[in-house]
């Protein structure tokens, strides 16, 4: 899967989060009266008292706070992978630069030797 793509699921997981620790907090400020939990088939609803409410409401909140520390993890682990593979990408793409060439001054004793100038463009003096 594209890493973009990823990330933005990851996102969207986070800012699903965040909107479910507001309506959680606006319900535990009302106060729980009952719970109920569903699976595929069945449907099961319990009463509770208020002080059972506080305790499901604080496990709650800290199952969401979790959930959204490990995806703000995984986002920042993919926007990090996503960068190493776009420098990697654009790395490979661009061309190797040659070293510059430099221009040369024949040696004045005529042998195949080659002396680089010097800064001021004046031709070398061998010793």
């Amino acid at each position: 899967m594209c890493y973009r793509k990823h990330l933005r699921q990851v996102r969207h997981a986070r800012r699903r989060a965040k909107a479910q620790q507001r309506a959680l907090l606006a319900l535990e400020l009302e106060g729980f009266v009952a719970l109920t939990l569903h699976t595929v088939t069945a449907t099961l609803t319990v009463p509770i008292e208020r002080e059972v409410g506080a305790q499901v409401a604080d496990t709650l909140r800290e199952a969401l706070r979790e959930r959204r520390r490990a995806l703000k993890t995984e986002a920042t682990q993919l926007r990090r992978d996503g960068g190493e593979n776009a420098y990697r990408r654009d790395y490979a793409r661009a061309e190797p630069v040659a070293p510059p060439s430099t221009p040369t001054a024949s040696s004045p004793f005529g042998d195949s030797s080659a002396l680089p100038l010097p800064p001021d463009g004046a031709p070398a003096l061998q010793s």
